[in-house]
């Protein structure tokens, strides 16, 4: 149930189960149960923003799969802490520990795990701005999930490519592996990575200045992300929707949206997307003349960030 509430967005909860889990496995003794439950708690942690707390409960679960010789659970707990060092912009430890990972999946020949951190490097050396590194890690696990025929992964790898060549500015490419990723999870029957697609394309189109298509397809991935409860997701389409309306100058309806955003972020502990919505409702302000407001929001996204 923990990890149904993780997969619909609903971390609160997810942490409420996933403590509860924690409880039960430690009182019995099982160690492999423990350190399941301190590695799915680090998980919800991550997505919440909070990285302390996230990297001090897969470090739990890193040190009993470490002792009971869990070499799957290891290698997959080194990946989580090198993603949450990449948040906390360690990013000399977030390389050693996805290599760390990355070693036993080669060992181990777990292939899937092997393209999931290839993806995570990939991802990385985006972050860091290195885009031929990140293309190049990206599509050595695109070829790995294409052949060993993980539809779900195949669709998210063509999604992170699509906003590679976003960040390069490269938007008709961007479109392409986009545009893929989108019929996979249509086929797939994903609607999680349908909504990420429809969203993905959106925000293209709001580079290129086609609001009305950016419009039609942020819309849709917000259908999708209510529809499954996805509240990260209806948080970020409502952003993004924000952003189209500001741009065409539609700042009340923009702010409609900006705040929605913001009461969702806040909900559910969000706190980079509630700094990120703060900053919005404050450029939103500034353009209507609301210079107090402006402030005050502004430096709210501050304190946050």
């Amino acid at each position: 149930l923990g990890n149904v509430f993780i997969h619909l967005g609903q971390y609160n909860e997810a942490k409420e189960y996933l403590e509860k889990e924690l409880v039960i496995t430690s009182q019995i003794g099982n160690k492999m149960g423990e350190a399941s439950s301190y590695g799915n708690l680090g998980t919800v942690f991550q997505f919440l923003g909070r990285y302390d707390k996230a990297k001090e409960y897969l470090e739990k679960a890193l040190a009993i799969a470490i002792q009971i010789s869990d070499k799957q659970g290891e290698a997959t707990l080194y990946g989580k802490l090198g993603n949450v060092f990449q948040s906390l912009g360690q990013y000399e430890k977030a390389r050693e520990y996805l290599q760390k990972a990355l070693v036993i999946k080669i060992q181990t020949g777990d292939k899937r795990g092997e393209a999931t951190l290839y993806g995570d490097f990939g991802n990385m050396f985006k972050y860091l701005g290195q885009y031929k590194i990140a293309r190049e890690y990206l599509e050595k696990a695109l070829a790995i999930t294409t052949q060993i025929g993980n539809k779900q992964e195949e669709a998210s790898l063509n999604g992170n490519l699509g906003n590679l060549f976003q960040s390069l500015g490269q938007y008709d490419k961007a479109k392409q592996y986009l545009e893929k990723a989108l019929a996979i999870a249509i086929q797939t029957g994903d609607k999680k990575g349908e909504a990420s697609s429809y969203g993905n394309l959106g925000t293209v189109f709001l580079f290129l200045s086609q609001y009305d298509k950016a419009k039609v397809h942020l819309e849709k991935a917000l259908a999708i992300r209510i529809q499954i409860g996805d509240k990260e997701g209806e948080a970020s389409s409502n952003g993004n929707l924000g952003s189209v309306f500001q741009s065409l100058g539609q700042c009340d309806k923009a702010k409609e949206y900006f705040e929605k955003a913001l009461a969702i972020t806040t909900q559910i502990g969000d706190k980079r997307g509630e700094a990120n919505m703060y900053a919005n409702l404050g450029n939103v302000f500034i353009q209507l003349g609301q210079y107090n407001e402006a402030k005050e929001y502004l430096e709210k996204a501050l304190v946050i960030t």
